[in-house]
């Protein structure tokens, strides 16, 4: 594999004036030196002067195992292959492929919070999918929100399926959001999502005091006419759906009309969501159903999971995404898109190998 250009590297050194700043020039080769793994070049800042390896702040630093074999255990592991089975396909041994499949589902969610900022989405759908960690009679839910039109993943949150887990997803979402007063949130009957949307999604403000002693009465959220939320509420006989109620819980119904005409739905739902729990099953094995590989330990559960949705919204082509060229290139009449091109925080179908080469900042420099 060539080499990336140094005009693509920066300086790592938190102290630097010329820190994570691009195109400066101040970057130049300091030596070549041999690893395991292959030969890699020693960095050299000309502002601060500090010294850096080129894999400094990406999955791969320190990494024993040459780069393609690293990339293709991600990939075994993200098409649903447990640790054991990946080992033998790799012929590596099984810790060696948790061990670096933990630190790359932790370097995966810091590349995601770092493109993942300043969304705009107008609508989003939210669900939870159960699970297990440790043994099966201990349940760890995974909550998701995604965007319907791109069939981008937001944000995940992992725990017990109590107020907590609703509580960390939407604020963290709403922190992603360019305009959080402008969505429209489409969500199950689970009661947390009812009570918690004014405070995440709607505006606050200080009532007036009757009188002039006492406390100030308690601060109240006031909806916005640009943001509703529908609850699609499904009652079970068993494990069958027998009825299904759509109720308008807050938020203007013009609102919810105008999305729902955008985004090409005759009645409110959460399709998107529904059917991206059929693909993280499918990609996670974690979550393959009647599978006993699943997560000994809470970490292990959460860095495949925020692995296999970095690869999801990155990585990996969604077939409505896609885009009809101008000129037909040979027989190809559309262009491919992943979720992250979809939304605009991606310029290309990113490899598993480019994620974990990603450099995420800020990463203080050794001396």
């Amino acid at each position: 594999m060539e080499s990336p250009s140094l005009d693509g590297f920066r300086c790592l050194n938190l102290a630097c004036p010329a820190y994570s700043q691009l195109g400066l020039g101040n970057i130049r080769l300091r030596k070549w030196y041999d690893t395991r793994s292959g030969r890699r070049r020693l960095l050299r800042c000309a502002t601060c002067g500090r010294e850096f390896s080129e894999l400094k702040g990406t999955a791969l630093w320190n990494t024993r195992l040459p780069h393609e074999r690293a990339a293709d255990i991600m990939e075994h592991v993200t098409r649903s292959n447990s640790f054991k089975e990946t080992a033998e396909f790799t012929h590596t041994h099984r810790t060696t492929v948790s061990r670096l499949v933990c630190i790359a589902g932790e370097h995966a969610q810091r590349v995601h919070d770092h493109h993942a900022q300043d969304l705009r989405v107008t609508s989003l759908q939210a669900d939870e999918r159960h699970g297990f960690v440790g043994r099966k009679d201990q349940p760890c839910w995974e909550a998701t929100v995604i965007d319907p039109r791109s069939k981008f993943l937001v944000q995940n949150a992992l725990g017990a399926r109590t107020t907590d887990l609703a509580v960390r997803l939407l604020f963290e979402t709403r922190s992603r959001l360019h305009d959080p007063h402008g969505v429209v949130l489409f969500t199950d009957g689970w009661l947390p999502y009812d009570s918690l949307f004014p405070q995440v999604f709607g505006r606050p403000y200080q009532p007036k005091r009757q009188g002039s002693r006492g406390r100030l009465p308690r601060l109240q959220h006031r909806i916005p006419r640009t943001s509703g939320h529908v609850r699609i509420i499904k009652t079970y006989h068993g494990k069958r759906v027998t009825d299904i109620r759509i109720e308008r819980a807050a938020g203007s119904q013009r609102r919810i009309d105008q999305e729902l005409e955008a985004l090409g739905y005759t009645t409110p739902n959460t399709s998107a969501v529904e059917r991206h729990n059929g693909t993280a099953r499918r990609m996670n094995p974690h979550q393959v159903r009647k599978s006993l590989a699943f997560a000994r330990l809470p970490h292990v559960r959460q860095t495949v999971s925020d692995l296999v949705n970095a690869v999801y919204n990155y990585c990996r082509v969604h077939r409505s995404l896609r885009v009809k060229l101008d000129e037909p290139v040979g027989r190809r009449q559309y262009a491919q898109r992943t979720p992250a091109m979809a939304i605009g925080i991606a310029d290309a179908v990113w490899s598993v190998l480019r994620l974990l080469r990603t450099v995420v900042l800020p990463t203080p420099c050794r001396s």
